[in-house]
């Protein structure tokens, strides 16, 4: 039996520490990183770094396609997977959203941008749609009103891990059940669906909860600050009716 872990950042790298402790032989343990990891620490640690640190093989997708007993796990991974190219039948990703809503792209974004209230991350099989699998679980959360789209992602990592620990023995054991998507009730986003360029800067001339969550869901520091009536701010508030914004002067993001 091979455990591949395929993905990026905390989340993949806290799966293996998970397999590391219940015993699972580091031989048996592949790591699949993204293209764009160069096994360098940025604002989140390299998922190769760790690998090559932990002595976990490092592979490429086509070397895993001829193992059939294969257990093969998405957390973050960013290419389409093609199931037909597999042995393996034991295929999962975890994704950032509660299927059928927000399949595809920009999850995140558009969660906190459509002021939706509950995110959660779905543990589905992956067929050959676009996170259109049989759903095995899911965790919901609440979002706050004031959490921004990195207070969400950083969320969303972590939940992803819990339900990726609580199932792991279910699906090993093969005793879990599947429920099917309602895709017609569901929503898909295209990776070209969002320009965050574009929606960058934001000109408002009243306060509402609507423009407040056009803010906060592009304030990630790791990538860009939204820049409102011609100031870069790194802050949304919104508390009685009005919002309250925090310059990137005056604000220390933590």
């Amino acid at each position: 039996m091979y455990i591949c872990i395929a993905g990026k950042n905390k989340c993949a790298i806290d799966a293996i520490k998970f397999l590391l402790y219940k015993k699972i032989h580091r031989n048996k343990i592949l790591a699949l990183p993204n293209n764009s990891d160069e096994g360098k620490d940025d604002w989140q640690p390299s998922f190769k770094k760790f690998a090559r640190k932990k002595k976990i093989k490092i592979i490429k997708i086509k070397n895993i396609y001829s193992l059939k007993n294969l257990f093969f796990f998405s957390l973050e991974y960013d290419r389409i997977i093609k199931v037909e190219k597999f042995l393996s039948k034991d295929l999962y990703n975890l994704h950032f959203s509660l299927l059928p809503n927000y399949r595809g792209c920009h999850t995140n974004f558009l969660q906190i941008f459509n002021g939706e209230k509950i995110s959660g991350v779905t543990l589905h099989k992956i067929d050959k749609g676009i996170d259109t699998g049989d759903v095995i679980d899911q965790i919901k959360f609440k979002i706050k009103i004031n959490d921004t789209a990195f207070d969400n992602y950083k969320k969303l990592m972590n939940y992803s891990v819990k339900l990726f620990k609580k199932n792991f023995h279910k699906i090993i054991n093969k005793n879990y059940s599947l429920k099917k998507q309602s895709l017609s009730r569901g929503t898909y986003f295209s990776r070209d669906s969002v320009n965050y360029e574009k929606k960058l800067k934001i000109n408002i001339s009243k306060d509402s909860l609507k423009n407040h969550n056009k803010i906060r869901s592009l304030i990630f520091p790791a990538y860009q600050y939204p820049i409102v009536n011609g100031v870069k701010v790194k802050k949304s508030i919104y508390k009685n009716k009005k919002i309250y914004l925090i310059k990137s002067s005056d604000y220390n993001f933590k």
